[in-house]
Parts: C-alpha cells; sequence; structure tokens
C-alpha cells in the first residue's frame, strides 16, 4: 500500500535539555531552521558552510551513507562546530527509474535506512536521531522503521500537501505524531505555479537568481511578522555551483544578519514548538 504517512519525536526528548538556554527569541527576532542537503560534492558544501561559518551561523547537515564514509573527516569537524548532521535516505535508480523510499518493500526500506544510519554513526561515534527522506516521499513502513531505530524526528513532510500526517496537512510547526514515538517536521511550504511546493532551490529554478532573491526576503519577512520560523532547504550541488544562485545564498544570509535573525538546528526548533504548545491542533500551527 503506498500511503504518505510520516513521522515525529518524544516529549521526553529535550526534557532536561536546555538547547534554548539563552532566552525564547521575542515575537520580532526572526528564526531561521537551515537544512543543507548533499550526497554529491563535499566541495559544493564546504563553499555553502563557509558562508554560515563566516556569520557565525548554523544549519543541519543531511548526508547519505555514502558521503558520510567518504567525508567522515569533515562531518566530524562540522558536528564539532555545532552543525546538526542528519540522516538522508535516497533509493538507488532501478533500470533508470527514479525511486522513492514508498516504492520499496519493508525489507529494502530497513537496509537503506539502517545503512544511512550507521555510516554516520561510525563516522561520528555518537547516536543520529534526525531524518529526511528523497522527495518527502515515505509510508507507514517507513514510520515503523524508524521507531524501531530509535529516530527522533522526522523532516519528511510539506505543510499544506499530501505529505502530511492525516488531519494534520494545514500544520506548519512540529508536533508529536499520533502512534509513534517521533516528532513531524514539515517544510515550509509556498504557493507556486498553482500548487503548495516545498520551500527549497531546486522547486524553485524556473525563477531567475534575483528572483529566488527576493523569494527568500520575502518569505523570512512573512514568517518573523507571524512569529513562526522560516524553514528553507539549499542543496550545495545546484546553489554553491550556480553563480547567480550563491550570491541569492550569500545575500539572503547578509539579510537574515542584519535582522538578527536566529538560526537554529532541528532539535532546537522541535524544543521552541514545544514552548509554544505544539501539539499538531493549536492555534499557532494553522493560518
Amino acid at each position: 500500500m503506498k500511503k504518505v504517512f510520516w513521522c515525529a519525536l518524544p516529549l521526553l526528548l529535550l526534557a532536561g535539555c536546555d538547547l534554548l538556554s539563552t532566552g525564547a527569541a521575542d515575537q520580532s527576532t526572526p528564526l531561521v531552521c537551515m537544512q543543507i542537503t548533499e550526497t554529491q560534492d563535499p566541495d559544493a558544501l564546504e563553499k555553502l558552510i563557509s558562508e554560515l561559518r563566516a556569520r557565525g551561523l548554523k544549519a543541519a547537515v543531511l548526508v547519505d551513507a555514502d558521503f558520510a564514509a567518504r567525508n567522515c573527516q569533515a562531518l566530524t569537524a562540522l558536528r564539532n562546530e555545532g552543525f546538526e548532521i542528519m540522516a538522508f535516505a535516497r533509493p538507488d535508480e532501478a533500470g533508470g527509474e527514479d525511486l522513492t523510499l514508498s516504492m520499496l518493500s519493508y525489507e529494502q526500506q530497513q537496509d537503506l535506512i539502517t545503512g544511512v544510519k550507521t555510516a554516520i554513526e561510525e563516522c561520528l561515534g555518537e547516536t543520529i536521531v534526525g531524518f529526511r527522506c528523497y522527495r518527502f516521499d515515505q509510508d507507514d513502513s517507513t514510520c515503523g522503521i524508524l521507531d524501531a531505530l530509535g529516530f527522533e524526528f522526522n523532516l519528511g513532510f510539506v505543510a499544506r500537501t499530501d505529505a502530511s500526517l492525516p488531519g494534520h496537512r494545514d500544520d506548519t510547526l512540529p508536533y508529536p505524531a499520533p502512534g509513534y514515538g517521533f516528532w513531524a517536521v514539515p517544510m515550509h511550504s509556498v504557493y507556486a505555479g498553482g500548487r503548495w511546493t516545498a520551500f527549497c532551490d531546486m522547486p524553485f529554478q524556473s525563477l531567475d537568481a534575483a528572483q529566488w532573491e527576493a523569494l527568500l526576503q520575502s518569505e523570512l519577512d512573512d514568517m518573523s511578522s507571524r512569529g513562526r520560523p522560516l524553514l528553507v532547504e539549499f542543496h550545495p550541488y545546484y546553489t554553491a555551483v550556480d553563480e547567480g544562485r550563491f550570491q541569492a545564498f550569500v545575500s539572503f544570509l547578509d539579510y537574515a544578519v542584519g535582522k538578527n535573525a536566529r538560526f537554529m538546528t532541528v532539535a532546537e526548533l522541535v524544543q521552541w514548538s514545544q514552548q509554544q504548545g505544539s501539539t499538531g491542533s493549536c492555534p499557532v500551527c494553522t493560518e
């Protein structure tokens, strides 16, 4: 059964933790949770990371098993600098077909997800708890596997789309997923081309660099006015190698810094959502 079905993180995960010990940001402070997903080009990843590092900013870095094995030293250094390392699962193509998790059997999914988790943990020497799937496409088998492996949050959702748990399509903040020991973390979405689209660089390739830069800035302003974090994803193999896109990325960072934005890890985003009382049905979670 192919069913877009997702997962989330236990309320007890951050109990006793003080990830936001400097105090919760007030509603006028822009909040950014940036995801950087890379499976191919370590030099492109370093190019984006260097811009974050130069400004004292942090992000979640999503990699697969092969990238972790080939670039362990770099990933360890990022972890030591405060970047959040998460697992990214993308099935290999089969016969030219672009596969997603829901196309695989339970056993195939289990092997893939376990392999990614093991490779990153062997590199870092510590447990990783964050997960994202390719194309935001999972099913109920995925959730059971993530639960069994001890993942604590899952970024495989897109607000206002079918990539949501039943009854949670309109939720825009992380929430505890019914039936699992996880939190669901919905990606911010933007209405474009007649549909809601995940706020990532790749889906907006039809925009020129100036339009993309303007959209990044306007979405930050809009979310800040609502008192909510902006989730945005960049792929270095695209953004870092296209000069116009790279300059838009740099300009967005400068714009956010100029607004005194606070850059959050996913773990901090989830704790922030807990502090807001996010349950998936509270008023702050919907438009």
